[in-house]
């Protein structure tokens, strides 16, 4: 249902997401996990289009985004 294939995004110069690929399937509950700055909100807001993606693909139900 949510694929993410080779995510990378960035503040400015400063790349913070280097290659993320993720899928979540239909009915699955998922979670992102880590310390400070290991990039969870910024993942969240590529897929939602907040942060700009630099590389890679954020696709929905089979439609890119």
């Amino acid at each position: 249902m949510l694929r993410l294939e080779g995510l990378e995004a960035a503040y400015g110069v400063s790349q913070v997401l280097f290659g993320i690929t993720l899928g979540v399937d239909f009915g699955q509950m998922v979670t992102l996990l880590g310390r400070n700055g290991m990039g969870k909100t910024t993942t969240v807001r590529a897929v939602m289009g907040i942060v700009p993606v630099r590389a890679g693909r954020v696709s929905f139900d089979g439609r890119g985004c």
